[in-house]
C-alpha cells in the first residue's frame, strides 16, 4: 500500500512533505503557545498543520519500510546496512514524534484559547498546555531532522 506512487517509491515524494511542512507546523504551533494574541489567527493553520505532520510522518515511515525491503532484496552489497538501520530508528521515532505533536496540538487549539474567548478553565490550563505544544514541536523538529539526515546519509554514502 505505501509501496509506489505513479511509478515512483512513495517514500521519495512523501518526505519532501515530511521536510518541509513539519518545521512549518512547529513554528505555527510554537507561536501559538507562546503568543495568545495570535491565537484567533492561527488556530486552524496549527490544527491543519499538526494532523498534516502526524500523517506525512506516519506515511514517510510506513513508505520507507517498503523501500527498505525492496532496497536490500535488490542492493543488499552496495546499501550500508549500520547507515540503514540508523535512518529507520529515527523514522521510527519521528513518527512517533509527529504523532504526539499532533495530538498536543489538536488538544491545545482546544484547550488553550485565545485571550477572548478564556474560559473558565484558567491560565493553569493553557500554561500546561503551551509547554506541551513547546515540547512536542521541538521533539518532532529534532528527530525529523535528525532521521533526514540519517537518510541522506544512507542515499550519498560512498558518493562523495
Amino acid at each position: 500500500m505505501f509501496d509506489y506512487i505513479f511509478g515512483l517509491p512513495m517514500h521519495a515524494l512523501v518526505v519532501h512533505a515530511v521536510v518541509v511542512l513539519v518545521p512549518l507546523s512547529v513554528l505555527t504551533a510554537m507561536a501559538y503557545a507562546v503568543r495568545p494574541a495570535w491565537r484567533r489567527l492561527l488556530r486552524w493553520p496549527t490544527a491543519a498543520g499538526a494532523v498534516i505532520s502526524g500523517i506525512s510522518a506516519f506515511v514517510a515511515a510506513e513508505s520507507g519500510e517498503a523501500l527498505r525491503r525492496r532496497v536490500l532484496a535488490a542492493r543488499a552489497a552496495t546499501t550500508d546496512a549500520q547507515l540503514l538501520g540508523q535512518h529507520v530508528e529515527w523514522g521510527d521515532r519521528a513518527k512517533v514524534a509527529c504523532a504526539v505533536f499532533m495530538v498536543v496540538a489538536l488538544l491545545a487549539v482546544w484547550f488553550a484559547r485565545p485571550p477572548e474567548e478564556e474560559a473558565p478553565r484558567g491560565h493553569t490550563s493553557d500554561v500546561v498546555a503551551s509547554t506541551a505544544v513547546v515540547v512536542a514541536a521541538l521533539a518532532s523538529l529534532v528527530t525529523v531532522v535528525l532521521a533526514g539526515h540519517a537518510g541522506s546519509a544512507v542515499v550519498w554514502h560512498g558518493l562523495a
